[in-house]
């Protein structure tokens, strides 16, 4: 009965799904450092976004409550209005360094300003939550701000 109710993610082995995520971020982030010089390329970067999200709606079957297809809508709205807002092209710079820090040092911090939705905490916010979610150190796989530590 739980192969019935696993989803698509859930039956993809472990590093084929580590696998995925990484070449996925890594290419988009291939189009952000093109957009440095190229600002078409950022269009790009919105085109895979959508892809990254359709497939992840696809893998969790068009839920939106899990977190990782949380991540990604929210990555999606950055870089739409990074893109196609006037004046907000900041939002890409920060995007860059932003991937940058989650490729190579396992720290995301757009997961970790998720977790500050009332919907994914189980705790108020406080100062010692935020020192927590911001300052705790890089985590394989999703990071839970840990009491203590």
């Amino acid at each position: 009965m739980a192969t019935q109710s696993a989803t698509p993610w859930q039956h993809l082995s472990e590093p084929a799904r580590k696998r995925l995520i990484w070449w996925f971020w890594l290419l988009t982030w291939l189009f952000l450092l093109g957009g440095l010089f190229t600002r078409s390329f950022y269009h790009g970067v919105v085109l895979l976004s959508a892809i990254h999200v359709l497939l992840f709606l696809c893998l969790f079957r068009f839920r939106v409550d899990p977190f990782p297809v949380q991540v990604r809508l929210a990555y999606l709205l950055w870089v739409a209005i990074g893109t196609y807002v006037p004046g907000m092209i900041v939002l890409m710079y920060i995007t860059t360094v932003g991937l940058a820090a989650n490729l190579f040092l396992n720290y995301c911090p757009l997961a970790r300003l998720m977790l500050l939705m009332p919907w994914n905490r189980a705790e108020p916010l406080s100062p010692d939550y935020f020192k927590r979610v911001f300052l705790s150190p890089p985590s394989q796989g999703r990071f839970i701000p840990r009491k203590g530590g």
